[in-house]
């Protein structure tokens, strides 16, 4: 249960992420080649290979301007953290189907999942997966649940814990304190929209302040309306993990029970809060 538990958050929460097909176009940086769909249908891919190529390349020149390219650096950063705190505030609520795949260091397939994500702000999400199995894990502002109908189980954690120093916390954090603990900034991307056409992706990348916690770093994508389109994660065991969204919403109904977990009497419960 505690590994299932750390698939959704280390997991999309690795977010638990991407496509039925996955290509790789690196060994330095083995994370995946992941499509997205946007508004016109067309398929939306992006390189997080070449991604991470770019982002060394600006590291190197950056350090070879000394000083003044660090406090660029530090500016270009405060702009991507007040833009990225914008498109999420502005995003109060999110559901969407999810496509995921994670892989490990050595580009091998581990887990492949679909479901629905559904989130509000503050501090709430809904994970539910209809393949390979039926889960559901649902973060209720204090505890997370993860309720597994197959072995009739339910695992509890605390949510501030289960979190802690992971950048998916953005997701639904709206307090500075929280915000503070990760450098933001943003990475060039473009996803392809036919044989002849390139679009840009605003694209921001998460990193910890604070070295030594399971997540390296968050990559969050938004397509050409701002909606959240896809994430890619980097934890310290070198495993990527991609989520891909299609059918976004940001406006709709939301049943009172979402975020609420009625354990059958017959359910074994695992608190660990």
């Amino acid at each position: 249960m505690k590994k299932a538990v750390s698939v959704y958050f280390a997991g999309v929460l690795s977010l638990v992420f991407t496509l039925e097909s996955t290509a790789f176009n690196s060994t330095e940086f083995q994370e995946p080649l992941y499509e997205a769909s946007v508004e016109d249908g067309a398929n939306t891919v992006v390189n997080a290979a070449d991604l991470k190529l770019q982002q060394t390349s600006h590291e190197r020149l950056n350090g070879e301007q000394g000083s003044s390219g660090l406090a660029e650096n530090e500016l270009k950063d405060t702009h991507a953290d007040i833009a990225l705190h914008a498109l999420l505030s502005n995003m109060s609520q999110f559901r969407a189907n999810f496509e995921q795949t994670v892989v490990d260091a050595q580009q091998n397939i581990v887990h492949e999942a679909k479901g629905t994500l559904t989130m509000t702000r503050p501090n709430k999400l809904r994970w539910e997966t209809t393949f390979p199995d039926e889960t559901l894990l649902i973060a209720d502002g204090e505890a997370v649940w993860n309720v597994d109908t197959f072995v009739e189980q339910v695992t509890v954690l605390s949510q501030e814990q289960a979190i802690k120093d992971n950048p998916i916390v953005l997701l639904t954090a709206n307090d500075e304190a929280t915000w503070d603990k990760f450098s933001i900034r943003t990475v060039d991307t473009s996803h392809t929209v036919s044989d002849d056409k390139t679009r840009k992706m605003r694209s921001f990348q998460v990193t910890p302040k604070q070295s030594g916690g399971q997540i390296v770093t968050l990559t969050l994508a938004f397509n050409q309306n701002d909606e959240l389109a896809g994430l890619t994660m980097l934890d310290m065991q070198q495993q990527i993990s991609a989520l891909v969204f299609s059918g976004i919403e940001t406006r709709f109904p939301l049943a009172a029970d979402a975020f609420s977990v009625d354990v059958p009497n017959s359910y074994i419960v695992d608190d660990q809060r």
